[in-house]
């Protein structure tokens, strides 16, 4: 089954911006296959992308033509009527069916009159159709409407019997059903599986009010499944936002991309709404300044703005319940942590000028339309950025009467300062995962010792790359045998002026015994600075570990373990500081990193994970058109890689010659049908190793001329000599025809084979 349809039908996103629910999508689709027996809900937060997926999912099961006959029927606020709901439902379903059964999305148009339907049957199917509308108009003309709203809802059902299919019915937005008389009727149809009539219901909406919608039924929900929807990973987020800005001709930075990955949670209508409003002024995203500019705009008086605002109305009965929904918001956020729901009674009195106003009564209904979370007596707001920056900005010009243009104002300082201390959050909190996980690796390995300390360290290889300093390790006498750690900590962050200080607690055992002679705590502080630590903060952290040590010692079975203590410093440690440190041994064994030392700790324990094998090769790929200077993208692309794999300025240069000779022969002899050419880059400890190929017939002739185009260029070439070029400037050259074309691979050694 494909991720996304071959042709859209419901589907509102293409392939490109429908990205990372290939899964979700699957699971969906494989509801109603042959034996299943379960219901299912598609949970997750606001906007999350559950209306997407159920759409995408009819596409895909429309487009296969299998065993699975797909419906979509989204409920409206206007439609929950009894009767006008029988009808829409009806109607909807029946042109789908038809629509399915005659391969023609396009009868799929909206509520169509019946008697118009039915002509859109083929001969084969006319007379059951028939037969079909008649019961449903005999059924309204009784005026029982929960009959009508049976009949309805028996539609999918029946037409799955007819046609010997298995129907998926996918109800969108089932949360309005709450306190509707649709609610019993659709229960019933949700525990009517194994009648010769059934269908399988995948239910989706806000989730709180779908949740309450169920009873306590055992039986109900030992057969419903739960599908959850998540944020965006990282990764396919970052993906996404680069094809929007792609699609949409808007210039983005990467570290626009990583800040609007953490201030709008990855949220998909938050972000299509700040590219949509950069495209509409023409703006670019490139800098913080100017992505935060149109964030604030959206927030105070754009899409996002207005959205939210539909929501408070949502929620609100009258404009006094929405000035309480405010003042309890801004206390919340204001707090930063749960409060009492006194507290938020009390708030909500006192502010609205002595109207009666059901506070609690207005507070189960916002944590229902999740705008706050409330349990057990206690109130917290969501874990939703805009909405906060939204609540601040609306009480300002709202309540405390400041004018919009100077609240919009107030918002787009805050965010700039917060820009930046958000982008060190998540840089810090990318260290912290990557200890973390460095602790929890440790089991009896044996580490160089330099790398557990920073002085050693930096005279024994000052000067050296890194690949150097991977390769000298190995040879490194003096080691460090690390203990077996069984649990890491998280000992909270320590408060130091110009310093971000984390600790940590591992606790573990040595020497492969498992006995409280051999137990062991390693204490770990974290730190980034950005001078090397002197020996006034290295003192205060001392005694924060002193006493992370008693409380941790206090905590174990046996206070008598062990105490290792590690300090992990991004730039390092004054001289002082490490004589300090060095002295600290006498009593409790000290280590000291830097964050290049925690890199190659890691590095280390990946290569004896691999039996003492080379790491696996780092690999890239890279597709360039055939046109005049392409190869100059690539040769941009292999100097950036090369740098990075620690080639000095003259192998760089040969690596970008032979490349961009490469690429010349590839696009002026190679036939190539698709007008591409292919490369790909893979680095490992001691060599880069390019391979360029193409659909053509071949790299070109011996006799061909060419003259690279690097503008710094090591050799001089007159045109000629084509592959022998190639040969000069890399190491090893392997040139191969293929079923399809023709493959050159470039071999460049960070140091020759043989070599000193």
């Amino acid at each position: 089954m494909s991720d996304t349809p071959s042709a859209q039908i419901l589907s509102r996103l293409s392939r490109d911006e429908f990205v990372g629910r290939g899964a979700e999508v699957r699971r969906v689709c494989a509801l109603a296959q042959a034996g299943s027996s379960s219901n299912a809900f598609l949970l997750g937060a606001q906007r999350a992308g559950k209306t997407e997926v159920l759409r995408q999912s009819f596409d895909c099961l429309f487009n296969e033509r299998g065993q699975v006959i797909p419906f979509y029927f989204a409920l409206r606020r206007s439609s929950v009527e009894p009767e006008e709901f029988a009808r829409d439902y009806f109607s909807q379903c029946l042109a789908q069916f038809l629509a399915f059964r005659s391969n023609n999305a396009r009868l799929i148009s909206g509520n169509e009159p019946l008697a118009l339907i039915a002509r859109a049957a083929s001969p084969e199917d006319h007379p059951w159709v028939t037969s079909l509308i008649d019961s449903f108009i005999r059924a309204l003309e009784s005026g029982d409407e929960s009959l009508l709203v049976r009949c309805a809802l028996s539609t999918p059902a029946a037409a799955g019997s007819y046609a010997k299919l298995n129907p998926l019915v996918m109800i969108d937005d089932w949360h309005l059903l709450a306190g509707t008389e649709l609610r019993a009727e659709f229960l019933r149809t949700l525990t009517n599986r194994g009648s010769d009539e059934s269908a399988t219901y995948m239910l989706a909406g806000m989730q709180r009010m779908m949740i309450e919608l169920i009873p306590p039924d055992g039986e109900l929900f030992d057969k419903l499944e739960m599908i959850r929807l998540d944020r965006l990973g990282e990764d396919d987020y970052e993906k996404l936002v680069r094809r929007l800005a792609e699609a949409r001709g808007i210039e983005i930075g990467d570290s626009t991309i990583e800040l609007m990955s953490q201030q709008l949670d990855r949220d998909l209508f938050y972000t299509r709404a700040i590219v949509d409003a950069a495209a509409s002024r023409g703006s670019r995203l490139q800098t913080f300044i100017e992505f935060e500019r149109i964030y604030t705009s959206e927030v105070v008086s754009g899409r996002i703005g207005h959205y939210l605002d539909a929501l408070f109305r949502d929620a609100s009965s009258d404009a006094r319940n929405g000035r309480a929904m405010l003042e309890a918001s801004a206390l919340l956020i204001e707090a930063g942590s749960s409060i009492p729901i006194d507290a938020i009674v009390e708030r909500v009195t006192k502010y609205t000028s002595g109207h009666t106003v059901d506070a609690e009564a207005l507070i189960e209904r916002m944590h229902s339309r999740e705008l706050l979370d409330a349990s057990y007596g206690f109130v917290s707001a969501p874990g939703d950025p805009v909405l906060s920056d939204y609540v601040r900005a609306k009480y300002r010009s709202e309540i405390a009467g400041v004018p919009r243009p100077a609240a919009g104002e107030e918002l787009l300082g805050e965010k700039l300062k917060h820009s930046y201390r958000l982008m060190m959050s998540r840089y810090n909190r990318a260290i912290q995962s990557q200890l973390i996980e460095v602790l929890s690796r440790f089991d009896f390995q044996s580490i160089p010792s330099s790398l557990f300390h920073h002085a050693a360290f930096d005279k024994r290889y000052r000067g050296m790359s890194r690949v150097q300093v991977r390769r000298a390790l190995d040879d490194e006498p003096e080691r460090v045998r690390l203990p077996q750690i069984v649990v890491v900590n998280d000992l909270g962050p320590v408060d130091e002026a110009g310093v971000s200080c984390r600790l940590f607690a591992a606790t573990g055992f040595e020497g492969g015994i498992y006995t409280e002679a051999n137990e062991v705590l390693w204490l770990v502080a974290l730190i980034n600075s950005k001078e090397p630590l002197d020996v006034e903060t290295i003192g205060r952290i001392d005694q924060r570990l002193e006493t992370a040590m008693s409380s941790e010692r206090t905590a174990q079975t046996n206070a008598a373990a062990r105490v290792v203590s590690w300090y992990v410093s991004k730039e390092g440690f004054s001289a002082v500081a490490s004589e300090r440190l060095a002295n600290l041994q006498t009593n409790l064994q000290a280590h000291r990193s830097t964050y290049s030392n925690l890199d190659l700790i890691q590095d280390y324990m990946d290569k004896l994970a691999l039996g003492g094998e080379a790491r696996p090769a780092t690999v890239f790929e890279l597709v360039i058109p055939i046109e005049d200077e392409a190869e100059l993208i690539a040769a941009r692309t292999a100097e950036q890689i090369a740098r990075a794999a620690d080639f000095d300025q003259e192998a760089i240069n040969q690596i970008k010659t032979a490349l961009i000779e490469a690429c010349i022969n590839a696009a002026e002899h190679g036939d190539s049908p698709d007008r591409k050419i292919h490369q790909r880059f893979a680095i490992d400890d001691n060599r880069l190793i390019i391979t360029v190929s193409n659909k053509g017939k071949t790299f070109g002739r011996a006799d061909r001329q060419s003259t690279p185009s690097v503008a710094a260029q090591p050799v001089k070439a007159a045109r000629g000599r084509g592959l022998q070029i190639i040969r000069a400037l890399m190491d090893e050259v392997e040139f191969e025809r293929t079923d399809d074309g023709a493959r050159l691979t470039m071999t460049k050694y960070l140091k020759r084979p043989g070599s000193q």
